[in-house]
């Protein structure tokens, strides 16, 4: 959503006279004042929304790490019998 949105942005304002009409729900039309209105609002939701998923990210991560739990995969042995199935074929 937010590569639309600069996308959208950048045509609009960067002097290309280009305006963005929704053809499925029609609220969003930046020719009007109200499309702009609603193309500005639902741009900032979505920017909040993807703010707050990264901050939870964030704090869940440091969680774990106080915690003591190492991300990431764990690691395999080179003589694990799954590698070498997997390096005969």
């Amino acid at each position: 959503m937010l590569e639309l949105v600069n996308m959208i942005r950048i045509w609009i304002y960067k002097s290309m006279h280009l305006n963005f009409k929704s053809l499925c729900d029609g609220a969003i039309d930046t020719t009007t004042a109200s499309g702009d209105l609603i193309f500005n609002i639902f741009s900032s939701l979505a920017q909040f929304e993807r703010r707050l998923i990264q901050e939870r990210t964030t704090a869940g991560l440091k969680a774990a790490r106080a915690r003591g739990v190492k991300g990431g995969r764990k690691k395999v042995l080179a003589t694990d019998p799954k590698v070498l199935t997997a390096k005969k074929i």
